[in-house]
């Protein structure tokens, strides 16, 4: 499957109303899975507590400048701008996002740290080597040519600059049936999605650009939570989804996003894909300036 620009964009259009009101998007500034750990049980604390977890598996300190490709509605750029003091660029190709995006960052007060461009975060225009990181948080999934994002995001990145990407990763061995890859089909087209990568793709295309250091992390026990609550929502609206879409009562974007949702969750239970973290980063010496990469918290 291959997913247009104008397909993503047309998703997050038809999801506003899904995001705002059943995932609180606009309360934690988040489009993305949330990390439970330290006792979280609360959602919106837990879509938060990914930014954190996530800058500190990527080193994040005040003399970096951030790169958020597919920045959404901007809560992370705006997260990491108060915490470290760092200037941060966010990039999206959804205008309703972008102008959100710098509502947000002007109600944060932190308008003079932050920018947000609307452009293709394949091909932002950014100038080389002007970012120490490049932040991507389930978005790369949205985009067809994998590749080409991550050749910006070495071009864009400077010397010693590290990559984050967070997102589904298909399980290698044993290869998915063909029931599994008819669901995990279901699943990418109902959330414009063109398909996943497994480890071993990612590996062979970062080391392709040129990216070493390469570490890949298992956090799905942290996300498990947000899938549940996701369940939640699919038992409670998805048997309705397929009706109320032939009748015109469910908009199609939003009645194939629980079909897509459910089956999502279903490849989930059953090994199919996992949540994983991606870093790596580009050879050369850092700035001094910089900080090099902290461990994760525990």
């Amino acid at each position: 499957m291959n997913a247009s620009r104008q397909q993503v964009v047309d998703y997050f259009e038809g999801t506003r109303w899904d995001y705002r009101h059943l995932w609180r998007s606009e309360k934690a500034g988040a489009l993305h899975f949330g990390f439970y750990d330290q006792g979280i049980r609360n959602h919106v604390t837990a879509l938060r507590r990914m930014t954190g977890y996530l800058a500190s598996v990527v080193g994040i300190t005040p003399e970096d400048r951030i790169m958020d490709a597919g920045c959404g509605i901007g809560g992370c750029v705006i997260r990491i701008a108060e915490r470290f003091g760092c200037r941060a660029t966010g990039v999206n190709i959804t205008p309703f996002q972008i102008t959100a995006a710098r509502e947000a960052a002007r109600r944060a007060g932190v308008e003079d740290n932050v920018e947000f461009v609307e452009a293709d975060f394949t091909d932002t225009g950014l100038p080389a080597g002007s970012h120490t990181v490049v932040w991507a948080l389930e978005s790369v999934v949205h985009v067809d040519d994998k590749e080409a994002f991550l050749r910006e995001a070495h071009r864009v990145l400077a010397p010693g600059g590290r990559l984050m990407i967070a997102e589904y990763l298909v399980r290698e061995d044993p290869a998915p049936t063909p029931a599994e890859e008819a669901e995990l089909r279901t699943w990418c087209q109902g959330w414009a999605m063109p398909g996943l990568l497994s480890e071993a793709e990612y590996e062979r295309l970062l080391r392709k650009q040129g990216f070493e250091e390469i570490r890949i992390l298992d956090i799905s026990h942290h996300v498990a939570p947000s899938l549940r609550r996701l369940g939640w929502l699919v038992r409670l609206l998805g048997p309705t989804a397929p009706a109320f879409r032939r009748t015109g009562v469910l908009a199609p974007v939003p009645a194939d996003n629980l079909i897509a949702s459910a089956a999502q969750i279903r490849m989930f239970d059953a090994g199919v894909w996992r949540y994983k973290v991606v870093t790596a980063r580009k050879p050369g010496d850092a700035d001094p300036a910089v900080g090099t990469p902290a461990e994760p918290a525990p």
